[in-house]
């Protein structure tokens, strides 16, 4: 059974708590093929999502699950509460009637969250205000530890006891890393426009990725592109921010975030909390 005393932030499961848990697959197809499997579970009245990653399958997906799962083994020794990250727990040896490859491939176990985004139509200035800072404490205490994320999308930020957590750590890179991983990309629709030229990484792209998810957010639509170079015109040229009425006290923020040049941004996640809480509704 599962131990009751343990370390805030980490879950502390066992091999053979597993037997009698019906794992729910609910990984994408096109992940499939790659030897990712993404499960759903429910234990004790709580739910977990649980992730592994088959070997020599494809090398740089599995280099960016090592990548994560690295990223995690950082902060199994500390005590303190790590606010922007899921309750997790990594099992090096993981084996069940579903993964049975080889001794078992290490695995990540995460509490469940739901997506932290929802429709904000209904929302006031001061709640959208609200659901802001929220997104940028959990990006600027991932900065301040120093990191960026590299792949910021909707779908990585979720809700869990009321504060926003990240997941997803694959393209994670230390910002002070003088050798940036060239073969990891960020996902198009939210790559900054220096990412298509071959820069780095940077708390720069970061932000660009977060004012392009709240852009969508505010504005109600998704941006379409039909491929990887129409996403380059994109967000080089034809990018232009446009919010209803109501919501276009936020326009100034989203300009300071989506500027073409990275030098033209906000500086850090400091810089873009000031703005927001200074700006009148």
């Amino acid at each position: 059974m599962i131990q009751n005393r343990k370390p805030q932030n980490l879950l502390q499961f066992k091999n053979e708590d597993f037997a009698n848990i019906a794992l729910q697959l609910c990984t994408k197809p096109k992940s499939l093929t790659f030897g990712r499997c993404l499960y759903t579970f429910e234990y004790q009245q709580q739910r977990y999502w649980l992730k592994t990653q088959s070997a020599n399958i494809h090398p740089d997906i599995e280099a960016g699950f090592v990548q994560e799962l690295n990223f995690y083994r950082q902060f199994l020794d500390q005590a303190k509460t790590v606010n922007f990250l899921l309750p997790f727990q990594i099992i090096s040896h993981f084996k069940n009637a579903i993964e049975t490859q080889g001794q078992g491939a290490s695995a990540l176990l995460l509490a469940h969250a739901e997506v932290f985004l929802g429709d904000c139509t209904l929302q006031s200035v001061q709640q959208i205000k609200q659901k802001i800072l929220l997104l940028l404490d959990s990006i600027d205490q991932l900065h301040q530890l120093g990191w960026v994320h590299g792949d910021l999308k909707r779908e990585h930020f979720v809700e869990y006891q009321k504060r926003a957590c990240l997941i997803d750590f694959e393209q994670v890179e230390n910002i002070n890393s003088a050798q940036q991983q060239k073969n990891l990309t960020a996902t198009p629709r939210y790559m900054a426009p220096e990412l298509f030229h071959g820069a780095d990484k940077t708390v720069q792209s970061d932000i660009y990725a977060l004012g392009i998810i709240l852009y969508e957010w505010l504005n109600g639509q998704r941006l379409t592109a039909e491929n990887y170079q129409d996403w380059a015109y994109l967000h080089c040229q034809r990018l232009s921010i446009e919010l209803p009425q109501h919501l276009r006290i936020f326009e100034k923020l989203l300009m300071g975030m989506l500027a073409k040049q990275n030098k033209q941004r906000f500086a850090d996640i400091y810089a873009i909390k000031q703005l927001l809480l200074t700006e009148n509704a």
